[in-house]
């Protein structure tokens, strides 16, 4: 170990050493006794220290982290130079040991503790200097007095390392719910007369046939229809019949899709959902060889949630709904490989728990119309009808994203589960009855009978009621 050691003489007392001097701060009142026992000093300041005798050499043990100025041959000044522990020793001229004290080097935490206080008034925020840095210790309500802590003492440390301690009474886990609603809307409409002439005999009808592709004829081609589409008449005499065909349609679709993942994570974590698959692609290398990548698709979230207030929430937080999809489909290596359909929204946002936001929307609206006709036939009033066909159609998609998160705590109690209060039919409720569940009161027995749940209702609870549904706690 590195010692300094220091020579008195009575030259020595106020000369070599005045480079030394201590600051102006220090007075008489800090002039101290020392029996051996522990010197404490602050960081960057510094205490005199009397000694019984006069003494010829003063060192300390580690000059890293104190320093010594002689006064006089019984005043000695000791200044900190860095935090941690070391020893003061003072021999006389006989080398005899008139003080072995030991030093403590600390950060000057009043001012930080001082300032803590501000940030949380009631949360007993502490400050406590360690060898290394500053520790934090006490509660608050949310992680952003938390990390304003932190922050504040990496400032007042301006190097070293902040312990932090503090504990956060607030919920710190976040549970977002996602939901994607889509309604796509369709409208076809198809008329259309067609003719043809068949060299065969045959007699008069009127009536509803099976769809089929007509080809030719004074309307060109007609796209085959659904099911009891075409209304067919015919007449026909000894040489030919002639058949008419009514092509029409009238067509309304509604898809609706609603996917409402889940998702739990820490505050400052991040967590990941996919309800899908994933499928494979091939891939073709430059030796011939052929691996197989796989894709996921379905419905997938990311979030990643902060906690900044008592009941506030920065969302970082990315959906997506994707599907696979013959369009653009494309053929790789005699692969025929799908496309996917993609509906992807990323962005932050800051909510209060259980508020919603809209995140994402689309409207798309798109119509076709097409005409097919005979020329100059078609174009006739009123009897052009019967020369030409048309068609229409029309799609409208409406998408919408909204995130609703929530600040939740771990539950002590049972959850409840969707299989609770479910008992499997007997062959009587299966096969008489026609029931797939045998209805439940509560956690009661079974009975025997849906009315008889009925008319209990009032009385308790009914976990399930109907044919079928949704067993709620």
């Amino acid at each position: 170990m590195l010692h300094r050691l220091i020579q008195l003489t009575a030259t020595l007392g106020m000369g070599t050493f005045l480079a030394f001097a201590a600051p102006a701060t220090v007075d008489a009142a800090e002039v101290i006794n020392s029996k051996g026992d522990i010197l404490e000093l602050t960081l960057n300041s510094g205490k005199l220290v009397q000694l019984d005798r006069a003494a010829t050499s003063v060192f300390v043990g580690n000059p890293e982290l104190a320093d010594v100025q002689v006064q006089s041959p019984t005043i000695i000044y000791v200044f900190g130079k860095g935090t941690g522990s070391t020893n003061l020793f003072a021999l006389d001229s006989d080398g005899k040991v008139l003080l072995n004290s030991p030093v403590s080097i600390t950060h000057d935490v009043t001012s930080l503790n001082a300032a803590l206080q501000d940030i949380s008034p009631n949360g007993g925020l502490r400050a406590r200097s360690t060898p290394t840095g500053i520790m934090l210790t006490g509660k608050v309500k949310s992680a952003a007095q938390a990390e304003d802590a932190r922050r504040m003492a990496a400032l007042y440390l301006g190097g070293g390392t902040v312990f932090n301690r503090i504990e956060v009474a607030g919920a710190m886990q976040v549970n977002l719910r996602v939901r994607i609603a889509e309604v796509s809307r369709s409208v076809t409409k198809q008329f259309g007369v067609n003719w043809e002439v068949f060299g065969q005999i045959g007699n008069g009808f009127l009536g509803f046939a099976t769809p089929t592709d007509i080809v030719g004829g004074a309307g060109g081609n007609i796209t085959r229809l659904g099911a009891g589409s075409n209304f067919i008449s015919g007449y026909s005499d000894s040489n030919a019949s002639v058949l008419n065909v009514i092509d029409a349609l009238d067509e309304e679709g509604l898809l609706t899709i609603l996917a409402e993942p889940n998702l739990t994570a820490l505050s400052g974590e991040t967590a990941n959902f996919l309800a899908g698959g994933e499928f494979p692609i091939p891939v073709p290398q430059e030796d011939g060889a052929i691996t197989v990548e796989y894709k996921p698709f379905g419905v997938s979230l990311s979030f990643t949630p902060t906690i900044v207030d008592e009941n506030l929430i920065n969302l970082r937080v990315a959906p997506e709904v994707s599907q696979l999809s013959s369009t653009s489909a494309i053929n790789v290596g005699g692969a025929f490989i799908q496309s996917l359909l993609t509906r992807r929204a990323q962005t932050t946002v800051e909510l209060a728990s259980g508020q919603s936001f809209a995140i994402g929307g689309l409207l798309s609206n798109d119509g076709d119309n097409n005409i097919s006709k005979t020329p100059f036939l078609g174009d006739i009033p009123i009897l052009g009808a019967l020369f030409r066909s048309s068609s229409f159609q029309r799609n409208e998609t409406e998408l919408l994203i909204i995130v609703t998160p929530y600040l939740v705590k771990p539950s002590n109690s049972r959850i409840a589960e969707p299989t609770d209060g479910y008992i499997p039919p007997n062959d009587k409720d299966l096969y008489i009855g026609a029931r797939n569940f045998r209805p439940t009161l509560g956690d009661a027995a079974p009975v025997a009978d849906q009315r008889d749940v009925a008319q209990k209702t009032a009385a308790s609870d009914v976990k399930l009621v109907g044919p079928a549904g949704f067993i709620l706690e």
